[in-house]
């Protein structure tokens, strides 16, 4: 009889959720669905997102919950995994972007991507679903979109105000040993969608009438002396380098049509080190009623073509370096080699956020190491300079760009 009443029991709570569940209007992003031509009802164990955009994912467990009120045990159950969406996305974005930059971004983070979250989700599945008290529990497994999401907080600038915001020069030369002009107007504009700043042509012919520089000392092997003092004189951090050109291919027969193949090599550098960012080639054909249209045309299809690659290349890096440090140099003068082994422990015990410490050698008083540091090289050296009393040395920073930090250090 008892076993009897129990199941009585289950049957009538199970009933009684079906129909609550049965209240719940039908929708692909709700963790419950009401199967109109089955008469289903349940919990969807598996949705994939007809409107999600593509490109690369990750597949992420995250938990949610939500209370149940006057609205029903299904919606409640619902809301559990739209919590649990949400909290998916949100450990997206910490992969890509952290600590600080999320406090300080947290309300525009929020209202660009936290609030749509099933626009970034190509699927989920539910993993469990469990109530305790009042409370619904749910665990999905998400697959996110990292590059949807990359692209979003490129847009919004953050992932550009990780890296200090850089400033980029645009140096790709045609064929006669000028600004490939229809190419660099046209990267420039595809990147700038995507938050990149770029220096302005009019600085740009300042800054090489300045030093008098022309187009043609920025290539070749000994481009990188001229390449620093554009990028000194105009405050650009990175440099864009290479060939666009475009040749005549073939008039298009029984017509007045011009055909031109272009023929495209650039390389992203850090005008600090002359380190290599990214790398695209590309080449295409254009066709246009005049040499010149024709010449542009091919030259404005390459560029169109290489942008998400080479923009995908730099952002890439970036977040290597944003989520695992980026490489730096400091020089220290005025230590001798018995100090110079202590500073060199002294940075590892007293600069947090520090993933590698590499003492590269001694000279005279002039010692150099090379660090792995999560942040930029300004943020190294307000670091070092704020833990020097910690470290036990007296410490005066003198100089630092993107790639270095130069500075005196004597024992308290």
């Amino acid at each position: 009889m008892k076993l009897l009443k129990n199941k009585i029991s289950l049957f009538i709570f199970l009933s009684l959720f079906f129909i609550s569940c049965a209240t719940t209007s039908k929708s692909t992003s709700s963790g419950v669905y009401v199967g109109e031509e089955t008469g289903d009802i349940g919990i969807v164990s598996s949705w994939k997102n007809p409107d999600f955009k593509g490109g690369k994912t990750t597949k992420i467990t995250a938990e949610g919950f939500a209370s149940s009120d006057g609205r029903g045990e299904a919606d409640a159950i619902e809301r559990a995994i739209e919590s649990a969406k949400r909290n998916a996305v949100e450990q997206a974005v910490g992969s890509i972007v952290q600590g600080t930059t999320l406090v300080e971004n947290n309300r525009l983070i929020s209202s660009k991507i936290y609030d749509n979250t099933t626009g970034y989700i190509s699927s989920y599945k539910v993993l469990n679903i469990s109530k305790s008290g009042s409370v619904w529990y749910s665990k999905i497994e998400a697959t996110v979109g990292v590059d949807m999401i990359q692209d979003n907080l490129q847009a919004m600038g953050i992932l550009m105000d990780r890296k200090n915001m850089p400033l980029i020069v645009m140096l790709v030369m045609d064929e006669n040993g000028e600004l490939s002009e229809s190419f660099n107007v046209q990267l420039e504009k595809n990147m700038s969608e995507k938050g990149f700043k770029f220096v302005s042509a009019g600085s740009l012919s300042s800054a090489m009438r300045k030093e008098n520089i022309s187009y043609e000392d920025t290539r070749g092997s000994r481009s990188s002396d001229s390449v620093k003092k554009i990028a000194s004189a105009t405050g650009a951090q990175i440099a864009i380098l290479g060939k666009a050109e475009a040749a005549f291919f073939t008039t298009i027969k029984g017509t007045a049509m011009k055909s031109y193949r272009s023929d495209v090599a650039i390389t992203a550098v850090n005008v600090a080190d002359y380190s290599t960012i990214a790398r695209s080639t590309h080449q295409a054909g254009g066709v246009g009623g005049s040499d010149k249209d024709a010449h542009s045309i091919a030259l404005v299809k390459s560029a169109d073509s290489i942008s998400d690659d080479f923009i995908n290349q730099i952002v890439s890096k970036w977040q290597s370096e944003v989520q695992n440090g980026t490489e730096y140099t400091i020089y220290v003068n005025g230590l001798d080699f018995s100090d110079s082994i202590d500073f060199e422990e002294a940075l590892k015990k007293n600069i947090g956020s520090l993933k590698s410490v590499y003492n590269r050698g001694v000279s005279g008083t002039l010692s150099t190491y090379v660090v792995k540091y999560v942040g930029s090289s300004r943020d190294l050296a307000v670091d070092i300079n704020a833990k020097a009393k910690n470290m036990g040395y007296q410490i005066i920073v003198s100089k630092f760009d993107d790639k270095t930090i130069t500075l005196k250090a004597s024992k308290r």
